[in-house]
């Protein structure tokens, strides 16, 4: 019995502008508006995600079903924020409880959110002849199982943050499809084209055994 691990096509779900945009210092009901795409960016090992104003800025809670759960969706909120504040987030991770707090900067108001995700059209293309590599303990237990990740591709074709969208059931995939995904280096489709701060791609893996 042989066992292959096999990349599907990556799907552009959209970009993420790096236009500059003034705005007036937010009130607290606006504060969380600069992540109103979050829900849609949540690691698929998250239990629960909530986001609420509090003195003034945005709170983001989360609570993981496992440690790599937390620290993925730690790492997308960072850079998220990083890119919408153009100043870094304040995070306290409660290793415990399996769980972190996020705060955002204020003022939070360098770029607009609401052409967070505008775009469609590919930018990048994943690297040439790659496969995933099967996980020996995997392949030891038998394991089977898809795994939908979502990343964010940077300026120069690395791989900002991993978030599993859909989990393959096995945290072993899906913890190896995402370190197969953060490893990789995408090259330009279009050279003559502009190159956006952030690409938003989407990309599943599949790990199976064939006869």
């Amino acid at each position: 019995m042989a066992v292959c691990a096999r990349m599907i096509l990556v799907l552009l779900a959209g970009t993420l502008p790096a236009t500059p945009v003034l705005a007036a210092k937010p009130s607290a009901e606006m504060a969380c508006e600069p992540l109103a795409p979050l829900p849609g960016l949540r690691d698929a090992g998250v239990t629960a995600l909530s986001m609420q104003p509090r003195d003034g800025s945005c709170v983001v809670e989360v609570t993981a079903a496992n440690g790599n759960a937390l620290r993925r969706q730690q790492r997308m909120l960072e850079v998220l924020v990083q890119h919408v504040c153009a100043a870094p987030a304040r995070v306290t991770v409660n290793e415990v409880q399996v769980s972190l707090q996020l705060r955002l900067p204020t003022p939070c108001a360098a770029r607009s959110s609401r052409n967070l995700f505008a775009g469609e059209g590919i930018s990048w293309l994943p690297p040439r002849g790659v496969s995933p590599r099967y996980p020996v303990d995997a392949m030891r237990q038998g394991l089977s199982g898809r795994s939908v990740l979502k990343g964010l591709v940077d300026t120069r074709g690395g791989v900002a943050a991993v978030i599993v969208e859909t989990s393959s059931g096995h945290a072993l995939l899906d913890d190896a499809a995402t370190e197969e995904l953060q490893g990789w280096r995408f090259s330009r489709a279009d050279a003559k084209g502009t190159v956006p701060a952030l690409t938003l791609v989407r990309m599943p893996m599949r790990y199976e055994f064939v006869e």
